[in-house]
């Protein structure tokens, strides 16, 4: 018979141990330490309503786990001696008021009764004053009397409604409260039994899992310069919230890049179709397509670093282990949590696209040597001279290379102007059109020391085998050019004091039986 008795040995009371939080949910785990037994319950009770009813699950260090019963139960329990006595406090306050109420009646009486002794009095000091009677110590106490009375009247109707709105500032305290309780007694919460079997003797520890909605955890950077020791110090943070109304109180935080609720199968392939439609032929049109602004452009580096954050790969995603324990409340409030520091290589240039913007970056080509992605998330960039800019950080895998902006370089001045854009006919009989473009670009240094200033230009690239681009001879030597994007670029250097022109001059050829239109 005693092999069929179930023991609650619970030697600590089972609490928020560690919480996986994911971009859109959350993994929750309790713990609680139990005295080994043939058949030993562990009890978990507060569990918040918003976990999955199919995610508990529950494991024990030592021994096996025999069952796991879950059922969710009304709170009115919970908070009924609370409820009763915030009601009995507003029910003493309600007649607390209501004395008032009475109080006010009585002064306004008091104050009527005044002014009639009042009005009497002048009446039969009138009278006196016309039948020549008159008796001026009686007057004067036909006076005082209405005027004392007049007066307490008043105090006691001032007193009395500054006490009733004192106890209506408390009423609406309880009655807010009163609801609040009323609406937390009226939510469920789950609670779980497990039963395990372990050695006697030992103490074994308890482990329920569960899944949550309502959480999420977004990344936050600060990027460090260090000009003089050629690196990047890039901290990573995380922004943490959850709804789930239950607190996790110095709980480990790991965070983690899966999300579990996009579709992890993989895809059937279709079958592909292939048709034609007949249509009629149509008149070509040049067209052109701009470049978009961008201010992340990933150039060459030279960047190493290493961390001792904790990061376990899970296929593409990873999790990464805040390295303190934290508190995240259940109300919503934002914590922000500290993850890690990277120090990172870096190698610092000036760089400017006069075209999309007429200033000089500072930046700092690097290649991502953590043992995790950077996520996409806003990122805070800092000189010695202090903070600079705030912007967006695109999502950086492992060893990708990447580039970070370190703000505008006030010293060096750059200035884009136009000197050509025309068009004309050329060409055999003027079979062609040809579109002619020259810029100048400005450079004034006002700094101390000498810089390089990596200055780029974008040419139109051609798709078309009968539209041709060439640069022309008037444009400024030394530049490099990619023939896949068409860019341009020339390292200029300057001197404190130096002011230097860079010329760019090139043309499109294109025949005439392309519409150009008014270009």
């Amino acid at each position: 018979m005693s092999a069929l008795i179930v023991a609650v040995l619970l030697l600590a009371v089972p609490s928020v141990d560690e919480v996986v939080v994911y971009p859109d949910r959350a993994q929750v785990t309790r713990v609680g330490e139990v005295s080994c037994a043939a058949k030993v319950k562990t009890l978990f009770t507060g569990i918040t309503p918003a976990a999955a009813a199919d995610s508990f699950r529950a494991r024990v260090t030592q021994g096996q786990v025999l069952g796991l019963r879950t059922e969710q139960q009304v709170r009115a329990e919970e908070f009924g001696p609370a409820l009763k006595d915030a009601q009995d406090k507003l029910k003493a306050l309600d007649a607390q008021r209501e004395g008032l109420l009475q109080d006010l009646a009585r002064a306004d009486n008091q104050a009527r009764l005044a002014q009639e002794l009042a009005n009497v009095s002048s009446t039969l000091m009138s009278r006196e004053l016309v039948s020549g009677a008159s008796d001026a110590r009686a007057w004067a106490q036909s006076v005082e009397a209405p005027t004392k009375a007049l007066l307490a009247a008043n105090n006691l109707r001032v007193d009395t409604a500054t006490k009733l709105r004192t106890v209506d500032a408390q009423r609406d305290v309880w009655l807010r409260k009163i609801a609040q309780l009323q609406q937390w007694s009226r939510r469920s919460e789950w609670q779980a039994e497990v039963l395990v079997n372990c050695p006697a003797g030992k103490t074994a520890r308890v482990e329920l899992t569960y899944m949550v909605g309502g959480a999420q955890w977004s990344p936050a950077y600060e990027a460090r310069a260090d000009e003089a020791g050629g690196k990047v110090e890039l901290s990573t943070w995380a922004t943490v919230q959850q709804v789930t109304g239950e607190d996790w109180k110095s709980a480990r935080i790991t965070l983690s890049t899966a999300v579990p609720a996009q579709n992890a199968t993989p895809p059937e392939v279709q079958k592909l179709l292939v048709h034609s439609v007949e249509q009629k032929p149509e008149k070509k049109v040049l067209v052109r397509r701009d470049e978009e602004v961008s201010h992340a452009g990933v150039s060459a580096s030279n960047a190493s670093g290493n961390t001792a954050l904790p990061a376990r790969a899970q296929g593409l995603s990873v999790q990464l282990q805040v390295p303190e324990r934290g508190t995240v409340v259940g109300d919503g409030t934002p914590v922000r949590l500290f993850v890690a520091k990277t120090p990172l290589k870096a190698t610092f240039s000036f760089r400017s696209v006069p075209r999309l913007q007429p200033y000089v970056f500072r930046v700092a080509d690097l290649s991502n040597q953590a043992p995790f992605p950077f996520l996409a998330g806003p990122l805070d960039a800092y000189r010695a001279t202090g903070f600079v800019s705030r912007y967006h950080l695109e999502r950086v895998a492992e060893g990708a290379l990447f580039t970070l902006s370190f703000g505008a370089e006030d010293s060096v001045r750059i200035k884009r102007v136009v000197v050509e854009e025309l068009k004309r006919d050329v060409g055999l009989f003027n079979g062609k059109k040809r579109f002619n473009y020259a810029y100048r670009f400005e450079l004034a240094h006002y700094g101390k020391s000498p810089v390089e200033v990596e200055v780029a230009e974008g040419l139109p690239v051609s798709e078309l085998d009968d539209v041709t681009v060439a640069v022309n001879a008037k444009t400024t030597a030394g530049y490099q050019i990619d023939s896949q994007d068409g860019i341009a670029r020339w390292k200029v250097a300057l001197k404190p004091g130096d002011k230097r022109n860079v010329d760019v001059a090139f043309q499109v050829d294109v025949p005439n039986s392309y519409d150009t239109g008014n270009d």
